[in-house]
């Protein structure tokens, strides 16, 4: 017995009604999509991910509507080719991931170090180079430790063979990126080399503590030097070794006596989207992309051109250059205060050094030098910004005709000009070689041998 099929296909007038009333409601939901700021149906100003939800749903159903009958010969068509882009952008990804790994294993290293122990979405957001501590805002983390680098859980650099005797003689080094010792190893570190020389001078165990870290002030090593005698951690000597970033981020932030990324950091606390890494979506999926990690390396490479990024400053804020070179100069001297004021309390001695710039010595470039010297790369940009070598210079200037006491503070800035091998390592033009920070432990043994520093604290120094 057959069996007899009904024909179900729609007549021409329900198809007629069907498009029109899908056509209406997909317009509903794109004009609330686009009215919804006004109708008080949304809690933010601009376009959310609900908004922008509406809006595709309601564009989706109009082209139902007026496609009709043809809509499903369109959705195959268009999921072939939607299908295509998928696996061309997998594939494209994953040569990514290849390439990734072998023109910048560093950056992909620590990206998976980032992913293992989570919170990637935080981390690559960071506006510092470190994790948040109290008081002093922020300290090395551990996560970056490898064969050449060796942080401990309190955020300190390690200093090779530094003595665990209670009663060795005690040095504790602040400062910024150039103490810490970006770009050298633990053992090439000014901290390592000053642990080696004062052993070999004085007949004491020695233990040099490297307490800098990267992108510190003035203002934030007093903190720190407070927080250690606190503890408990009295010394015998304190090296500050700084200066550039104090103007650094006075030169940003248009305000003396601040921390670098001050608008970054205070737009956390505030919850502010741009501060908390609040990105439209395309962006959020991007980053996360072994293609867009890919992008970045060849940029911070210079295979690919920088991106143009326009960054306040100072001089973009209207603010005057003579009045904020005197704050800055001023603000330090007044940190040197406090310190001095708490070594008389603790009884050590004081050493306040700024360091040697590529910018504010007179050092005969190399050919590697001179592209560090005229600045611009995205790994810092105000090395290439006029406004910020004007300030860097004239504060270098003004802090050494400030000096009133020559036995404890120095100015490191000539410190390389009789050298003619390449000294500085990056664009910061700040960050040197191992064999720099060598000659730079050396000047310290120097000012400490010929001042009473260590006679001050007992010391026999063993004749040659």
């Amino acid at each position: 017995m057959g069996i007899i099929m009904k024909d179900t296909k729609l007549s021409d007038s329900t198809v007629k009604v069907l498009k029109i009333a899908v056509i209406v409601l997909g317009s509903v939901l794109v004009l609330i999509a686009l009215f919804s700021n006004i109708l008080g149906l949304s809690t933010s100003s601009g376009l959310s991910s609900n908004q922008i939800l509406f809006a595709v749903a309601g564009v989706i159903l109009i082209m139902i509507g007026l496609l009709g009958r043809r809509f499903p010969v369109f959705y195959e068509s268009t999921a072939k080719i939607f299908l295509s882009i998928v696996i061309a952008v997998i594939l494209l990804d994953l040569l990514s991931l290849v390439l990734v790994k072998l023109i910048d294993p560093e950056r992909f290293r620590i990206r998976a170090q980032k992913i293992e122990v989570g919170h990637l979405d935080e981390v690559e957001h960071i506006v510092v180079l470190g994790r948040y501590e109290p008081f002093v805002v922020w300290r090395s983390n551990p996560i970056i430790n490898c064969d050449s680098i060796t942080i401990s859980e309190d955020g300190f650099r390690l200093t090779p063979e530094a003595s665990h005797n209670p009663d060795a003689f005690s040095v504790l080094m602040l400062g910024g990126s150039s103490m810490w010792g970006a770009g050298v190893s633990d053992s090439g570190t000014i901290a390592a080399y000053l642990q080696r020389d004062l052993s070999e001078l004085i007949d004491k165990p020695v233990a040099v503590f490297n307490l800098a870290q990267q992108g510190h002030s003035s203002t934030q090593e007093v903190i720190e030097l407070l927080l250690q005698l606190r503890n408990g951690n009295i010394p015998d000597l304190v090296i500050s070794y700084g200066g550039f970033n104090d103007v650094w981020g006075a030169y940003e932030n248009g305000l003396a006596g601040v921390h670098h990324s001050l608008e970054s950091i205070a737009g956390r606390v505030e919850g502010t989207d741009e501060a908390l890494g609040i990105m439209p979506v395309w962006e959020i999926i991007l980053s996360k992309t072994n293609t867009w990690l890919l992008v970045t390396s060849l940029r911070w490479k210079g295979i690919l051109p920088q991106e143009n990024v326009e960054i306040p400053t100072y001089r973009t804020m209207g603010i005057n250059f003579d009045t904020l070179t005197s704050q800055i100069v001023s603000i330090y001297y007044g940190n040197c205060r406090v310190a001095s004021a708490l070594a008389d309390s603790y009884e050590f001695d004081c050493l306040f050094i700024w360091h040697p710039t590529i910018w504010t010595g007179d050092k005969v470039l190399t050919d590697r030098e001179h592209i560090f010297y005229e600045g611009g790369h995205e790994s810092f940009l105000a090395g290439g910004d006029p406004a910020f070598i004007e300030l860097l210079q004239a504060s270098y200037d003004l802090f050494e005709e400030s000096i009133t006491d020559s036995t404890r503070y120095f100015s490191f800035r000539t410190i390389f000009d009789e050298t003619e091998d390449g000294v500085y390592l990056d664009y910061s033009g700040a960050h040197v070689r191992a064999e720099a920070n060598e000659m730079i432990a050396e000047e310290l043994i120097r000012i400490i041998s010929e001042t009473d520093l260590l006679l001050s604290n007992d010391m026999t120094i063993p004749d040659n």
